[in-house]
């Protein structure tokens, strides 16, 4: 049995912090504030599993931000290999470089671990304007792998990046939890489950 309500409730009611014009929410899961518990990274894991469409996949991608404690949980949880995308090159052969934009910085992504041929599912921690998962997309896809499906554990319903990505891929983004960004408190909307009691 999954603790769906540990993944909602380290996401619900989480300090807003403006960034510009945008906000950042502080948590356990992304940002260990307070300490990310065990039982937590496995909820999520667990989710993502239930969620991804992992039949098809022979790779896990992900950028390790953020994203590469769930990228090695669910790694674990499946037992399939996993490339990773930096903020900084290593120079190796093979890896990719592109550019990336997101809501609070810029630069780029280089990725290792992905080779042509590849079937990859993509999973992150959050999706705001989606300017990093584009990257990774772009990435994967310069790579020469295809991506059979994206899971995010939390979605920011304020910024539109789920749409954003739709319309500039053609590709699905799956999240488990949607947020609303407004006020000073994050507020949990829906889930995989449906929509909840705000």
């Amino acid at each position: 049995m999954i603790n769906k309500q540990l993944v909602i409730d380290a996401l619900d009611d989480q300090p807003l912090v403006p960034v510009g014009k945008y906000k950042f929410i502080i948590n356990p899961l992304t940002e260990q504030v307070p300490a990310t518990s065990a039982e937590l990274l496995q909820a999520a894991a667990d989710w993502i599993v239930e969620v991804g469409d992992f039949s098809r996949a022979n790779k896990i991608v992900g950028e390790e931000d953020k994203g590469a404690i769930l990228v090695a949980a669910t790694s674990l949880a499946t037992g399939l290999p996993f490339g990773m995308a930096r903020w900084y090159p290593a120079g190796l052969e093979g890896q990719v470089s592109v550019h990336f934009e997101m809501e609070y910085t810029s630069g780029e992504l280089f990725l290792n671990g992905v080779e042509k041929g590849d079937q990859v599912l993509i999973v992150d921690d959050m999706i705001s304007t989606g300017g990093t998962l584009l990257a990774l997309i772009e990435a994967v896809r310069l790579a020469g792998a295809e991506i059979v499906d994206i899971v995010c554990v939390a979605e920011k319903l304020d910024y539109g990046g789920v749409q954003r990505v739709k319309d500039e891929t053609g590709l699905t983004v799956k999240t488990l939890v949607q947020l609303l960004m407004e006020g000073e408190r994050s507020k949990v909307i829906k889930t995989g489950q449906g929509l909840i009691e705000v």
